[in-house]
């Protein structure tokens, strides 16, 4: 207080003349060092904490492979174990299993799926961090010019207790959470293998189906030039030629319908695979698959709330779901802070405590989170339940459409080889004049689509059987034939 006082004095009275001045200042810039040194304290560890921006543009252009050579394989993007006797070699071809592959690997949207579980996993990374703890700092400098003022300072260093108690919860709830997104996106890849395998399979039945048009039509094509020759020779009424056209005809606007659908799948393989749509596919044969016994389908059946992605990530996230219900239990005790302050007044009177800072749950005690918490707690459970039941349903339906399948495959795999063998006979009858047009193409209609719905069922009993291999969690490969087993 002295040195305050001298520097209030006017510089002649002071016997040191002209150093006074200097030294008083001395004195209340160390009487301030409190405040100071905490600012200085302050932005060092604010600038440590800062992360640099560096902006991301959009690109400008698709990402589309040119060809299946510029594709990439990594193992870590197959789904479940991987492969290690499957020989990948796109060039003989692509079987089933290499379509897949490459699917999981490339197909666009399963890569930015893949983006949402580095959002968990920072999620996951946030919740684990201690809160920081609170600082706050004062000054107050006098207004008047009152001997004895000085500077006055405060400091508070506190921490949010009740942070530190609902911790543990909400990092299980965003490891819970985490582990949903992964089980999400595993579920999403096996879909992406049902219809990478889907649709090779499909592709090529429609390639069968418009070699066997084009077959047909050549030959309604050379029937209807000699039946035109024939009527324009005056040998062959007009209602014979007119058949052939319509045979003709028909069956030009059917292969045209088959290619339209047939353009279309290859362009969506195309997408899946990450193929730009003018690359070549070369796909390789599948044979006809296996059906599963009815008991294997069961014990599948049973198993498959340990195997399936999408149950487990149900699962997942009804552990991070009561997490949450811990966690809002837990918050309803009051919001505790705690802290130690240090200030000096400007009277010069320095004092040290203990701050507590405590919420008074008198009206909302966060009964409402608890509520809503508790709440979407029950919807995961009838959401999952419900998934099970559905599974269920689900699996019965495409066993039943399965044997059914069989039992048609099984009648035309019978009476097709009788009906091929009339056929024959019929067109040599056609052609010595035995019988008239219209039975004769009557017959080769029914023979050409009694053979397309050969194809179409050996497709349909594909695509139950793929559906059934998600269903169940039962997709594995068989590393010599590229179909899958048990």
């Amino acid at each position: 207080m002295d040195a305050d006082r001298a520097a209030t004095r006017p510089v002649a009275e002071n016997p040191a003349g002209m150093t006074a001045l200097p030294r008083a200042r001395a004195a209340r810039a160390r009487r301030r060092h409190p405040a100071a040194i905490g600012c200085a304290l302050i932005a060092p560890l604010l600038a440590a904490g800062c992360t640099s921006y560096h902006a991301a543009p959009l690109p400008e252009q698709d990402s589309l492979a040119a060809g299946v050579a510029a594709l990439e394989l990594p193992a870590a993007a197959w789904p479940g174990p991987a492969p290690r006797a499957h020989r990948f070699d796109p060039a003989d071809g692509l079987d089933m299993w290499e379509t897949a592959m490459l699917a999981v690997a490339n197909y666009p949207q399963l890569r930015a799926e893949r983006r949402k579980r580095g959002v968990a996993e920072a999620q996951l990374y946030a919740a684990r961090l201690f809160p920081d703890p609170q600082l706050a700092v004062s000054l107050e400098r006098p207004t008047g010019s009152e001997p004895g003022l000085v500077n006055g300072y405060g400091g508070a260093l506190g921490y949010d207790l009740i942070a530190l108690v609902t911790r543990s919860a909400g990092v299980s709830a965003a490891d819970g959470a985490r582990r949903q997104v992964s089980l999400d996106l595993l579920w999403q890849e096996w879909q992406t293998v049902e219809m990478a395998r889907s649709a090779h399979v499909e592709l090529l039945t429609l390639r069968r189906k418009i070699a066997l048009l084009e077959d047909m039509l050549a030959l309604y094509d050379r029937r209807y030039q000699q039946s035109l020759y024939a009527m324009r020779s005056g040998d062959l009424t007009v209602d014979v030629a007119g058949t052939d056209l319509t045979a003709l005809l028909d069956t030009a606007t059917l292969l045209n319908q088959l290619r339209q659908t047939c353009n279309g799948r290859r362009n969506d393989l195309a997408l899946l695979l990450g193929l730009s749509p003018d690359a070549a596919l070369n796909l390789r044969a599948t044979g006809a698959p296996a059906p599963r016994p009815a008991t294997q389908i069961e014990a599948a059946l049973h198993a498959m709330t340990r195997r399936r992605p999408d149950l487990l990530a149900l699962a997942a996230g009804y552990d991070s779901q009561e997490a949450r219900v811990r966690k809002a239990v837990l918050s309803q005790f009051p919001n505790l802070g705690l802290g130690i302050t240090r200030a000096r007044d400007t009277g010069g009177i320095v004092s040290s405590g203990l701050a507590i800072d405590i919420s008074l749950p008198l009206f909302s005690g966060n009964r409402g989170n608890i509520a809503v918490e508790r709440a979407t707690r029950e919807q995961l459970r009838a959401e999952y339940e419900a998934r099970i039941d559905q599974s269920r349903i689900d699996v019965a339906r495409l066993a039943g459409v399965q044997a059914l399948i069989q039992d048609q495959r099984a009648l035309l795999a019978l009476r097709v080889p009788e009906l091929e063998a009339m056929v024959a006979s019929a067109r040599q009858a056609y052609g010595s004049g035995d019988i008239d047009a219209l039975t004769f193409l009557n017959m080769q209609t029914t023979l050409v689509n009694k053979q397309l719905e050969q194809l179409d069922l050996e497709q349909q009993l594909w695509s139950t059987q793929l559906a059934l291999d998600t269903l169940l969690g039962t997709v594995t490969m068989d590393d010599q034939q590229g179909t899958p087993r048990p």
